[in-house]
């Protein structure tokens, strides 16, 4: 198994352990809402907007380093001798 992916598992279960253990309900007051749920499904939509921004800047900054790689002119590489 590839390091990558034993990170990823063990970050997953972490937060679902965290998710399970704050199972008690909450107010959250944000602006003019005002929302009474289960701590857990607070946190699980905190780290899935966590994971969104994270995944959708990471895109952004992949497609900024394509644009910038493909408007330079190519230059002719020096042969091996």
């Amino acid at each position: 198994m590839k390091t990558k992916t034993v990170v990823v598992f063990v970050l997953i279960v972490l937060a679902l352990i965290l998710m399970l253990q704050n199972s008690g309900f909450t107010d959250l007051i944000l602006f003019f809402w005002h929302i009474y749920a289960p701590m857990f499904l607070l946190v699980f939509f905190v780290f899935l907007i966590g994971f969104l921004v994270g995944f959708l800047a990471a895109r952004i900054d992949r497609k900024k380093d394509r644009k910038a790689l493909d408007g330079r002119p190519q230059t002719p590489s020096k042969p091996q001798s």
